[in-house]
């Protein structure tokens, strides 16, 4: 007799041998023991998780002498039959050759005639998603009504595409993949009883390496039984092309450290041993998945498969790397795994995408990259940027200006005729004349200062009115009192005229002398963002910012720096 693969060896048989499949095992059981059994089942999920698998053990559990039941006796002629594939009443067609109007025709001819054998008629369309449209709408009728004695059962690993119409008359079932741990219990207990020598890091590759698919992971060891008799890690990642965890620590260590000479040498030792640079590079950003696991939770053993030995060495790697920059690598890494995928030379591909993201280890934070930014443009405007004064106790400040203020007072209100010999402040030889007052229409130092009095009076009795007066540029010129409202405060001009008299009095208390208030409003010209846009992008060092990281820019704000000189971007 020829050889049996694994795969087709050790298929389930029965709802119990299904592994991973738990809750679908159990709603196809208690609906055949309730004998709530639906006409048209849809099962879908990814490739060989069981799907046709469970079909055939739903025939049989149908069809069974002792049926139907929950557990088919396996040795009737029924259930021999269906294991086989020789079984008349139970029809696999191949969605994917059998996709026309005429073979869905033909179907429906077929459905009206009673099983030979069995109870019921079981239709397993695989491949379901593969049917034409046209297919499709003629299956609906039959699909929705066939007869008592029939049953469809339609697998796809593309439920997507399946229609809306014919989703609505199936009872949908989706596979998962089956777990890393009862993938390698499965792998084990079929190892053993083949009689195959396989360690215990190579059934962990295996099942790794079957991404949650039983058959994959039976084919793959159906596959290196015979290339070795005594199955070690080594033989399955030289067979399955899979990196050493070494490489990956190294190649990581490299990019985080921004060491791409080291990088380089990696990439061609890779090379020259005949890696398989697309799966490497699938495994890559693994990698700095389970580093980024790692940083994150406090327990990664929980969490990831890797042994003692691995974690050490990732904790290792992990002293040296952030949880910012180790997501931007991960990101990098998804990238770059496209694109080497798809490349036409994926050294070269793979080489530029672990150089680009080499680059990270030098980041700055954003709010240091936007002060270098704003001293940079500063800097080529010939205005140096002004460095923040540390802010100082407003009290004596305000105590000098009322100083400040009543010294002016007195002076001006002091007769000329009091104005006599040095006691009062004569010229004598050797001496400066006292200042003559100055009427030229601007206002002095002392009258510069009085702001912060005016406003301080006028809190004292008007709150509101000082808050919004305090918005204004103020300026005394001769007995008159401007206040210029700007930069989006002209909304405030109305309301500070209706109190006109109030700020008239009060700030003729603090100069010492009648004034008259004037309020004034002007618009700012506000930059187009076009034109902020250009201006900001003829900066050398913008453009080299955003050429490194591939960036763009999203909005751009005008700062009002005219008190420093001028406007920053």
């Amino acid at each position: 007799m020829s050889y049996l693969v694994l795969a087709r060896k050790w298929r389930p048989q029965g709802f119990e041998d299904l592994v991973g499949q738990e809750p679908i095992s159990r709603i196809l059981s208690n609906a055949i023991e309730q004998k709530r059994i639906a006409h048209a089942y849809l099962f879908s999920g990814p490739r060989g998780v069981g799907k046709t698998s469970t079909a055939r053990i739903l025939a049989k559990a149908l069809n069974c002498e002792k049926g139907p039941t929950a557990s088919p006796c396996g040795v009737c002629v029924s259930c021999r039959g269906i294991a086989d594939g020789s079984s008349v009443d139970v029809m696999e067609i191949d969605g994917a050759s059998n996709n026309s109007v005429d073979d869905i025709r033909d179907l429906r001819e077929r459905v009206k005639y009673a099983p030979a054998g069995g109870r019921y008629k079981v239709y397993i369309i695989d491949e379901a998603h593969m049917l034409s449209g046209p297919a499709f709408n003629a299956l609906l009728k039959t699909l929705e009504e066939p007869p008592s004695h029939v049953v469809f059962v339609l697998a796809t690993t593309a439920p997507r595409k399946i229609p809306a119409t014919v989703l609505s008359r199936c009872q949908h079932l989706p596979f998962r993949k089956i777990p890393l741990v009862k993938i390698k219990e499965r792998l084990r207990m079929i190892a053993d009883s083949e009689g195959i020598t396989i360690s215990d890091n190579a059934v962990e590759l295996i099942a790794r390496a079957s991404e949650g698919g039983m058959r994959d992971s039976l084919t793959i060891l159906d596959q290196v039984s015979a290339f070795s008799s005594d199955i070690k890690e080594s033989e399955v990642k030289d067979l399955l092309g899979i990196a050493d965890f070494s490489a990956l620590s190294e190649l990581a260590e490299a990019v985080i450290g921004g060491d791409r000479k080291r990088l380089i040498g990696l990439i061609n030792s890779l090379t020259e041993t005949g890696t398989d640079l697309k799966s490497f590079t699938k495994d890559l950003m693994q990698f700095f998945r389970d580093l980024l696991v790692a940083k994150v939770v406090s327990r990664p053993e929980e969490i990831l498969d890797a042994s003692e030995s691995e974690l050490d060495a990732m904790k290792k790697l992990l002293e040296t790397a952030s949880e910012d920059h180790l997501t931007l690598l991960l990101s990098e890494m998804i990238r770059a795994e496209a694109e080497v995928r798809v490349a036409f030379s994926p050294r070269v591909a793979l080489e530029m995408a672990l150089i680009r993201a080499s680059f990270l280890n030098v980041l700055k934070p954003v709010q240091e990259a936007i002060a270098h930014l704003e001293t940079f443009v500063a800097e080529k405007q010939g205005q140096p940027r002004k460095r923040q004064e540390v802010p100082v106790d407003p009290i004596p400040r305000k105590e000098e200006a009322r100083r400040n203020v009543q010294r002016v007072r007195a002076d001006r209100e002091l007769p000329d005729a009091e104005v006599q010999g040095p006691e009062a402040g004569e010229a004598t030889e050797g001496s400066q004349p006292p200042p003559e007052p100055d009427h030229s229409g601007h206002a002095s130092t002392a009258e510069g200062e009085f702001q912060t009095l005016l406003l301080e009076k006028l809190e004292s009795f008007n709150h509101l009115l000082s808050v919004k007066l305090a918005g204004a540029e103020l300026a005394v010129e001769g007995d008159v009192l401007t206040a210029t409202f700007s930069g989006g405060l002209e909304i405030h001009a109305d309301s500070v005229k209706k109190n006109l008299d109030a700020v008239m009095k009060a700030a003729s208390e603090v100069l010492g002398r009648k004034v008259s208030v004037k309020i004034e409003t002007v618009k700012k010209k506000v930059p187009r963002k076009r034109e902020l846009k250009e201006k900001i992008l003829a900066e050398p060092l913008v453009k080299e910012a955003i050429d490194l990281f591939e960036g763009r820019i999203v909005d751009i704000k005008a700062a009002d720096n005219s008190k420093n000189g001028g406007n920053n971007v």
